[in-house]
C-alpha cells in the first residue's frame, strides 16, 4: 500500500489496514482475552501519530482523566 492508496481510506479501511499489519508484525497471530476485552473502557483513548522521519503510525494509550483527577492528557 503507497501513500496515495493510504491517504484515500476511509475509517473502517484503515481499522482493519492497521489490525492487519499488526497480526502480521506479530507473526499472523494475536490473541485478546474476554477480560482484556471487558477491560477496555469508554475512557480509554487511543491516540494516532504520524512521524514523517520515520514513516511510521505510531499508536498509542492514553487515558482520559475527569476534571477531578490529577492529570488531564
Amino acid at each position: 500500500m503507497d501513500s496515495n492508496e493510504r491517504s484515500a481510506l476511509d475509517n473502517k479501511e484503515m481499522l482493519f489496514t492497521l489490525l492487519t499489519a499488526l497480526i502480521k508484525k506479530n507473526d499472523g497471530e494475536i490473541r485478546i482475552s474476554e477480560d482484556e476485552m471487558d477491560a477496555v473502557t469508554k475512557s480509554d483513548m487511543v491516540m494516532m501519530y504520524y512521524d514523517k522521519s520515520a514513516k511510521e503510525i505510531i499508536l498509542s494509550l492514553h487515558l482520559l482523566s475527569g476534571p477531578n483527577d490529577d492529570e488531564v492528557f
